[in-house]
């Protein structure tokens, strides 16, 4: 007897321990899974290379704790007063909570932490009016941090940055402006009503264009039907910097910020807002939906179809309770594991859970039936079941242990999680139903037996046999007298079809062939692809606002990274910064409508006259340090001290915009970034702009430093691309590889032959063909979720295949035609795999009911797999299986 027959012998002797260890162990796990969090996020599907965790340190390091959050005006003109003043108001109201404006964050892109095309128009109003008031030519003034002077009109600019809400509100309504700039007398400013013909003015204006580039700027903040003739757009942008360090703060003030937009929304306006945050609790709060959803739903699918096959409440119920306990038992050793338990792949679990778990217990049930009909006491059916089926539910097992456990090859974390939960979830669900199952079927069979009850239904009651449509089929096909002598013996409910073909292998192999060919068409076309965007939920506003977002603006946040880590006082390393950043911003990828940002350019910006950022203080350690004679260029002698003390005054000075392009340590300076601002729109795109940004860096790695790395976010998604592209075919081989591996070792140790394992596994192949070939037509791709497919078909499917080649071995020895062996197989187990392959195919097309699209094809692609698994082990595989016995045997 085997080792699962000598298992269930002694869970049919010791039910009563068995099912109390059990329930011990649920309720210690149960208390483990409600502690299960939803948390998702972004991060979630990074990969873990170099390029990753570089894109992480800077997140660490360089000052980089902040986010956006995205307002989106929709109007009929944006650009219209009424439209603008709205904006500012909403600013005003943002400023004067202090929830908010105590975490808004300045930048050089928003050195009021606010940016918005009112902030901008406002801004250049007041430029020009000061222009036309002042003029250039006027005395000097004292400034607090000059010993020399500037212009009044300098001033005058430098103060439209300072702009309060209520002040811009004042200019563009045509109000006059009290305008009081330290070292000069209070001036009056009188200004005309803002019109959107204005913009024409500002753009060609001598002093707004110096100080302000709103030719360049704005039209990144406006939707693409933006019209510079007649100044009107349909959508704009606001964008507030925020820290996202502060806990829970991050999401409250977006929530904050949508409040205060809602209340502010009329039937000609509308206000839509968008944060990291709020986008994360959606997708969070879409997943903890998808279980609420699909759950009842799975279960009252697999009450039915229970009550339909086993027309018992107690096997039913038996059933369901192990399913549950599974379930369980999975979250609970999640949290254990410290699995990350929120991000939407991990809904799919229970779901693989229910529709798995319950093939075991189809299975089981149906050979403990058919052993109680042959005259089989209770221990003795619990203990022949296991022994018979139970061995093949432990291959079919560990083979989709394995599939799902090659998941962890992939570098994508929230990959690696979900085959490790799925492999904990179906290992419980093999536990529970062979053991909590058989535990419980004994003690209550028992009773049963005492009072003498009818412990199973026995088959054709009535003595009648029922002509099913198969039956009739089959007649049609085949003469059953002279293809399986004693036929009475053989079911005939059409599942044996496949035993008749397998007599004529020509055609089948042709039919295979012609299938497969087009369907590998339709794989080697397929395409992976990877876009956050894709796991927003549907229907909800935050996804259409993401989508509005990208469709309809030209403004791009994306920054690419030009990372040295080691010491960055080196001179050599110090004199190469402003050409590697001049280099990167001459790739066609770069934006230049956004600065770059890196030390020199920051340094820079300080120490020249004139600019906004202009510091004397800072300038004269720029020149005394790094530019003695004042020519704009940096000395040939400079030193590391000199470099040191050039960072050190950018840290005193504007510690805010020094953090985010230098890392600090304690033993000085420990790395440097240069921030590129780009546009990407594709993978191709991404390429070019990671192959001109290592282009650009290459003059570093000649200095001694530790590390040149080029990273960022549009460049972290191009490598989450390739992983999926690399891990799809990685995770198959493996799995596959395994699974035929197990299966030779089994069958050459049970002296069935070296080659039925490869013979009962290569089915698989032209059902994964058949898979990725579907996925092309459906147009479903290859993302994080679906790119699990293949493994799981192969450790999925194989148990269909298992089961069948298990069936005919043990009919084989009884029988003396292989083919009424095939016949008897197909049709006894054939119709448990019928009903475990509905079950699981119905479980996962639940899935197509969830809200977050890419689980929804999961679960399309994954129903479809295992159709295909299904059909193959039964029509497919019996022609194999006769070609390897004939071989074996002749």
């Amino acid at each position: 007897m085997n080792p699962i027959g000598r298992y269930e012998r002694m869970v049919s002797r010791r039910p009563k321990i068995c099912i109390v260890i059990l329930i011990v162990a649920t309720l210690f796990l149960s208390f483990f899974a409600a502690q299960m969090e939803m948390d998702s996020g972004e991060n979630d599907f990074q990969p873990d290379t170099e390029t990753a965790r570089a894109n992480q340190r800077i997140s660490e390091q360089y000052g980089d704790q902040h986010s956006q959050i995205t307002v989106i005006t929709v109007a009929d003109n944006v650009l219209s007063r009424q439209t603008l003043l709205r904006q500012l108001e909403l600013e005003q109201q943002i400023r004067a909570t202090g929830s908010v404006d105590s975490i808004i964050t300045n930048t050089s892109d928003a050195p009021a932490g606010v940016s918005s095309p009112a902030r901008l128009i406002a801004q250049a109003q007041f430029i020009a009016r000061a222009a036309q008031s002042i003029p250039h030519d006027s005395g000097s003034m004292p400034s607090p941090s000059s010993t020399d002077g500037m212009t009044q009109q300098t001033a005058l600019i430098h103060h439209a940055r300072s702009l309060s809400p209520g002040d811009m509100q004042t200019i563009l309504a045509g109000k006059n402006l009290s305008v009081r700039v330290p070292g000069m007398q209070p001036i009056s400013l009188e200004f005309n009503p803002y019109e959107p013909g204005m913009i024409s003015d500002f753009v060609t204006d001598a002093a707004v264009s110096r100080a302000l580039p709103l030719d360049t700027i704005l039209p990144f903040l406006l939707s693409n039907d933006y019209d510079s003739r007649s100044q009107t757009a349909g959508k704009s942008l606001m964008s507030i910097s925020i820290q996202s360090d502060t806990g829970n703060g991050s999401l409250q003030a977006e929530k904050t910020v949508q409040r205060l937009a809602g209340d502010l929304e009329t039937s000609a306006t509308e206000l839509r807002v968008l944060g990291d945050a709020l986008v994360d609790e959606k997708v969070s709060e879409a997943s903890g939906r998808n279980i609420a959803l699909l759950m009842p739903i799975a279960f009252g699918f697999v009450i039915v179809v229970l009550a339909l096959m086993y027309r018992s409440l107690t096997d039913t119920l038996l059933n369901l309770l192990s399913l549950v306990m599974a379930i369980l038992w999975v979250y609970g050793l999640g949290v254990l594991l410290e699995l990350n338990l929120g991000n939407p792949m991990m809904t799919t679990v229970p779901v693989l859970v229910i529709g798995l778990g319950i093939d075991y217990g189809i299975h089981y049930t149906s050979r403990y039936r058919e052993e109680l009909r042959n005259g089989k006491t209770v221990n003795s059916a619990v203990t022949r079941a296991g022994a018979t089926v139970g061995l093949a539910i432990l291959l079919t097992t560990i083979t989709t242990v394995v599939g799902f456990l090659s998941n962890l090859a992939s570098n994508i974390a929230a990959i690696r999680d979900f085959g490790i939960l799925c492999s904990l979830g179906i290992g419980s669900a093999f536990i529970l139903m062979l053991t909590f199952f058989p535990a419980a079927k004994t003690l209550i069979d028992r009773r049963r037996q005492k009072k003498d009850r009818e412990l199973v239904t026995p088959e054709n009651r009535d003595g009648k046999k029922r002509l099913s449509l198969g039956k009739k089929l089959w007649n049609k096909i085949g003469d059953p007298e002279t293809f399986c002598p004693g036929h009475d013996k053989c079911p005939n409910n059409g599942l044996g079809l496949g035993a008749i073909a397998a007599r004529t292998p020509v055609k089948v192999l042709v039919v295979l062939l012609l299938l497969t060919s087009v369907s590998v068409y339709g794989a080697t076309q397929l395409e992976a692809r990877y876009d956050f965007r894709d796991f927003l939920p549907e229907g909800l506003t935050v996804a259409g606002t993401f989508t509005m977002l990208v469709e309809d603006f030209n403004f791009s946040e994306e920054t690419v990274y030009i990372l040295v880590e080691g010491d960055v006082t080196q001179p050599a390393v110090f004199r190469k910064i402003q050409p590697v950043q001049t280099a990167a911003m001459n790739s066609s990828y770069a934006v230049d409508a956004r600065a770059p940002q890196s030390p020199s350019q920051l340094a820079l910006s300080m120490a020249t006259r004139g600019l906004p950022t202009y510091n004397q203080s800072f300038a004269d350690i720029w020149t005394a340090n790094v530019d003695r004679d004042s020519n704009g260029e940096i000395d040939a002698d400079i030193t590391a001290a000199n470099v040191t003390a050039v960072y050190n005054a950018l840290m005193e000075y504007n510690r805010e915009d020094a953090s985010r392009v230098l890392n600090r340590d304690n033993d000085g300076y420990a790395g440097l970034l240069i921030r590129i601002p780009v546009d990407t729109e594709n993978e191709g795109n991404v390429a070019g702009t990671r192959a001109d940004m290592k282009t650009a860096a290459e003059p570093f790695k000649t200095t001694d430093v530790e590390r040149v790395v080029v990273t960022g976010g549009p460049i972290v998604s191009y490598e989450t691309f390739r992983s999926i592209n690399e891990g799809q075919v990685q995770t198959l081989l493996i799995t596959f590889l395994i699974a035929l591996a197990i299966l030779t070792m089994l069958y050459y140790y049970l002296k069935k032959g070296l080659l039925l394992g490869a013979v009962t596994i290569i089915p698989l192949v032209f059902v994964i063909s058949w898979t990725f070939g579907t996925m092309y037509f459906l147009q479903i791709p290859l993302n994080p979720v679906t790119v699990t497919i293949a493994a799981i078909t192969v450790g999925l499917g194989i148990d269909y295949s298992i089961h069948l080649t298990q069936r005919f071995l043990e009919d084989a020895q009884a029988m003396s035609k292989p083919e009424c062996a095939l016949c008897t197989a197909a049709s006894h187990t054939g119709s448990a795999l019928f009903g475990s392959a509905t079950t699981t195919i119905v479980g996962f097309a639940i899935l197509s009911f969830a809200i977050i699209p890419p689980l929804a094809q999961f679960g399309q692609v994954s129903a479809i797999s295992i159709l295909f698994a299904f059909l193959a082990a039964v029509f497919v595989l019996p022609t194999f299986l006769l070609l390897w016995y004939r071989a074996r045997h002749d």
